[in-house]
């Protein structure tokens, strides 16, 4: 398994890291986003328990790349509380709000780590009812 794939923990709360950062190979970023897909499918997250945190600072994306990451969001989504993405350039921010609104998931960018760790720790899981 990557290390750019791992669980991180913050503030007591644990994070899915997804570090896509510096990454301008298509292979690399494809297979990397392949791990992560793998990575939830043996963590066995219950519904709505992951906060996942995505690096993409320096890394270029093509449209292979910006579908694989689509279906990525939309594979994390029943497991995903909440996402937050850093490093995102300005061009990458408008794919960003794309694959928001594709996958339908709850996500914030940020300028640091540490602003999207706060911010992820801070999330709550739904209350049925």
């Amino acid at each position: 398994m990557s290390d750019r794939v791992r669980i991180i923990e913050h503030a007591g709360q644990r994070i899915l890291l997804q570090d896509f950062s510096h990454v301008d190979d298509a292979k690399v970023a494809l297979h990397e986003i392949a791990l992560a897909r793998e990575f939830m499918k043996k963590n066995q997250a219950g519904p709505h328990s992951m906060r996942i945190l995505t690096l993409t600072e320096g890394s270029r994306f093509d449209s292979e790349i910006i579908d694989a990451l689509k279906e990525l969001a939309l594979h994390h989504k029943p497991y995903a509380l909440a996402g937050a993405v850093v490093g995102l350039s300005p061009l990458q921010r408008l794919m960003y709000r794309m694959i928001s609104t594709f996958s339908g998931r709850k996500l914030a960018a940020f300028d640091s780590v540490e602003e999207a760790k706060d911010w992820l720790v801070r999330q709550t899981p739904p209350t049925s009812g």
